[in-house]
């Protein structure tokens, strides 16, 4: 990439943006048709200006892992310690990328990000679902599926970085439609089906399993909870048994691959307070080899667990796409290992239910991750390292501020009514306004033909049901 390409890029993301602030101001609803095709412009020219970028787990491990499969080899044991750490859900789309390139003679560079951009065009459609599922019009889906198409991050990831991300929160957040869409009477059969999207996300990575609180809340009843955790532990267990078969795993090491996948994280040391502590303390060797690092990293991701189990204890009570965005948000802002693509988590659901800063931190993050992706790519040596250092530093702004961003006041959510599902859930409460009201900045029609201002002071207050309704 040059620099005329990576200003290039630049200034698409900074079109994103503003189309995403404009179609805000403006109150522009468009068509599904049009949210795609722009979605799908944004992200094919940012690869195209792009796709020379060479992130190391896309060029290494994706490649090694699609090709020990294609051949019908495991793809963790065929692989670097690290290089990957998850069921072959996601590898077997990689093999058929590593057979396209072979056979077809594309690029890899181009080809392995396609899956990637083809499932956050399919995150576009989801958002717009997950708006109209929690409550909220066609108008505001329409508004904020669009905006999810012009973010500058969903863009980064899947254009520059061709990274898992995408396939995952396709398939977390179909998880959380089908199961907002049954509302208090849902369905076993829908339970268990939401479960086994989720499993299936889980499969693909394991990080997707911080959606597993949301999805729970959002069903009324134990028994419900409980089925769909059945289904997405039969999806995992199937996967994960019949590796041998797929894959070609010697059954001698089935043990140790469970171990790994579920002790398997990236480096630390690459954003926030680890970030800052590794450019302060330097050391002989590497922070993947280093035994404080190991230890710092062991210790950390455990007390990182913690905080989000406090942070689920908190919101307990709130909005299931509330909870996605604050288990998100904890764990990229304790977490001692981190990659720029963990950014995206928060995205959908903190855009299909947006708070009062939900926009400038669209911004903000963008911004940061945008610098990772193209100008640090022009960098190498000890320039790098000086700039990536001051990052780290920069890295400590953008967590407070995304800790900032989340939907405080909205820590109680008013399940909507519904038919009594005869399976022992709590009673419904009825909300003075529609949940989907909280922190929107669009005017709404309230039943007297009057007009709620989302965004006004008191919008937080209208959610939780703190103030009455005019009669």
């Amino acid at each position: 990439m040059n620099v005329y390409q990576m200003v290039s890029a630049l200034v698409l993301l900074a079109v994103g943006v503003a189309l995403m602030l404009l179609a805000q101001r403006r109150n522009w609803r468009p068509s599904l048709g049009v949210a795609l095709a722009v979605a799908a412009v944004l992200r094919v020219v940012t690869l195209v200006l792009t796709y020379k970028v060479q992130p190391y787990d896309l060029v290494n491990d994706f490649w090694t892992s699609g090709y020990a499969t294609l051949h019908h080899h495991d793809p963790i044991l065929s692989n670097r310690t690290n290089g990957w750490g998850s069921l072959p859900t996601y590898t077997f789309v990689l093999a058929g990328a590593v057979w396209t390139t072979y056979h077809l003679h594309f690029s890899w560079l181009v080809i392995a990000r396609v899956p990637a951009l083809l499932c956050d065009l399919g995150v576009v459609v989801v958002v717009g679902k997950l708006v109209s599922a929690a409550g909220g019009s066609r108008d505001q889906a329409a508004l904020r599926r669009f905006q999810y198409a012009c973010s500058p991050v969903a863009i980064l990831v899947s254009s520059v970085h061709g990274q898992l991300e995408p396939a995952c929160l396709l398939l977390a957040f179909s998880a959380m439609v089908v199961a907002l869409r049954g509302g208090p009477g849902i369905s076993g059969r829908r339970a268990v089906a939401g479960g086994a999207l989720l499993g299936l996300a889980i499969s693909t990575q394991s990080w997707p399993v911080l959606f597993g609180p949301a999805l729970l809340i959002a069903l009324p009843s134990w028994r419900r909870r409980l089925q769909a955790v059945a289904g997405g532990f039969a999806v995992g267990a199937v996967i994960f048994a019949t590796m041998p078969l797929t894959v070609g795993t010697p059954l001698n090491q089935m043990s140790y691959l469970f171990k790994h996948m579920i002790s398997n994280q990236p480096t630390i040391g690459t954003f926030g307070w680890a970030g800052v502590w590794v450019t302060q303390h330097q050391t002989a060797l590497p922070v993947w080899s280093d035994p404080l690092w190991l230890h710092v990293a062991k210790i950390g991701t455990k007390v990182a667990l913690v905080v989000v189990l406090l942070a689920v204890f908190w919101w307990r009570r709130a909005h299931p796409l509330d909870v996605a965005t604050v288990t998100t948000t904890t764990l990229i802002v304790a977490s001692p290992a981190f990659g720029n693509q963990y950014l995206q988590w928060p995205v959908p659901s903190s855009l299909a239910r947006p708070a009062r800063l939900t926009m400038p931190l669209q911004i903000v993050v963008g911004a940061y991750a945008a610098v990772f992706y193209l100008p640090l790519n022009l960098l190498t040596g000890s320039t790098w390292q000086d700039a990536d250092n001051a990052m780290m530093f920069v890295s400590l702004g953008v967590a407070a501020f995304m800790v900032i961003a989340l939907p405080w006041g909205r820590r109680v959510w008013h399940r909507p009514s519904g038919p009594d599902d005869g399976t022992g859930g709590e009673p419904a409460l009825d909300s003075p306004v529609p949940d989907y009201v909280a922190d929107e900045v669009l005017p709404e029609r309230v039943p007297d033909g009057g007009v709620l201002t989302g965004g006004g002071p008191d919008a937080e207050s209208l959610s939780e049901g703190h103030t009455n309704m005019p009669n």
